[in-house]
């Protein structure tokens, strides 16, 4: 597969390439009775991707019965059709880490053709489930996305 990505006047353009790229498979109830993607469930594959992402970044299974991270926003903008038969891909990464955040930018991709059909502007804010508030990314953690990016993303 090619990072070069078709131009759309609403696309984000990074200066970085993806670093992960996680194959899906659209599923019969990801589409509506117009034969396109429903809009619901791309929230779906960019999770995927999340997961996918981290689980590289940290080497392995993360428990997620006590999250790290918890989705504080998202934007998404939705560039072109998905229709059932296409071969997609979910492309994410990590624009910027602040001191509580990690701010976060997946595409979601025609596998054979390169064209972004939707992308996700995420933020997500590093969490202690016990006390319900949110701390400071750890260095471990920092390391790790810099490490898997391979770049700074202070």
């Amino acid at each position: 597969m090619d990072n070069n990505i078709k131009q759309s006047t609403h696309l984000q353009v990074t200066e970085h390439p993806f670093r992960c790229t996680t194959e899906v498979q659209l599923r019969f109830n990801d589409i509506d009775m117009l034969g396109h993607m429903n809009n619901t469930s791309y929230f779906q594959l960019f999770d995927l991707g999340k997961n996918d992402y981290f689980t590289k970044v940290k080497h392995g299974y993360i428990e997620w019965s006590k999250p790290p991270l918890m989705i504080v926003n998202l934007n998404i903008d939705f560039l072109a059709q998905t229709r059932f038969n296409e071969r997609v891909t979910v492309l994410t990464q990590t624009l910027r880490l602040g001191e509580k955040s990690v701010h976060m930018l997946q595409q979601l991709i025609n596998a054979d053709t390169g064209e972004v059909k939707c992308q996700c502007r995420s933020v997500l804010v590093h969490f202690d489930v016990e006390s319900g508030t949110p701390t400071p990314i750890t260095q471990a953690w920092r390391d790790d996305i810099a490490a898997f990016e391979q770049r700074s993303v202070d």
